[in-house]
């Protein structure tokens, strides 16, 4: 059986370069490419054309958002896994609208990512278990209209998690380590581009659906 080609774009060291030697002692994956740099990630997808990429969300001088954007353009035919420590549903479903085919948290074990990495080199759709536990619905595919969560700033989700749980913005603002007037200026741009006047309706409309964004607004 031809082995699975794996390209992994991580910036901590220890987790490629372990992630590296376990796939490449399963006869079922060939690690091909890895780096630290998500324009050389690009780059590299570009020259080695693999099968799956495992594409940390955190990385610079793209995110992976717009990193995996970019694969599509290089390498259409790899299929991109999101890495991220992040377990919140907004992050999977703007990773899902960047055109990723699957999301994975540094939390899962090695087996369940030899299953996403199947998965979605097979075609399919893969979220961990830790995401689909929070209520992410597997019926839902990755050409859904993600408009409006592709729009937040990785910053603007984490405000819009502390909101739903009612935190104020002081108390957000501790919690992220930025300034009250920072909060208020993201929770201003979170209301405009999700389209809703207020906090109420903006708890409301993340708490609908199992916690995803509606979009019949």
């Amino acid at each position: 059986m031809e082995k699975i080609r794996i390209l992994i774009a991580e910036d901590h060291k220890l987790i490629r370069e372990t992630w590296t030697f376990i796939l490449n002692n399963d006869g079922r994956f060939s690690v091909v490419a890895s780096c630290s740099d998500s324009a050389e990630a690009v780059r590299l997808a570009e020259e080695e054309k693999p099968d799956v990429i495992l594409m940390d969300i955190n990385m610079t001088p793209l995110n992976g958002f717009e990193a995996t954007a970019k694969f599509a353009m290089v390498s259409p035919d790899s299929r991109v896994i999101g890495l991220s420590f992040y377990s919140e549903i907004l992050f999977v479903k703007k990773m899902l609208a960047a055109g990723a085919k699957g999301y994975v948290t540094k939390n899962s074990g090695r087996e369940e990512m030899y299953e996403a990495i199947i998965a979605v080199h097979n075609g399919d759709l893969f979220v961990c278990e830790e995401i689909r536990s929070k209520g992410f619905d597997m019926k839902l595919r990755p050409d859904d209209d993600y408009t409006c969560v592709e729009s937040l700033t990785n910053k603007e989700i984490q405000i819009s998690q502390c909101i739903r749980q009612g935190l104020r913005s002081k108390e957000i603002a501790d919690k992220l380590n930025i300034s009250i007037k920072t909060v208020e200026v993201h929770r201003h741009n979170i209301l405009r581009k999700l389209h809703v006047k207020n906090s109420i309706s903006l708890v409301n409309l993340l708490n609908s659906k199992n916690g995803y964004v509606s979009y019949s607004l």
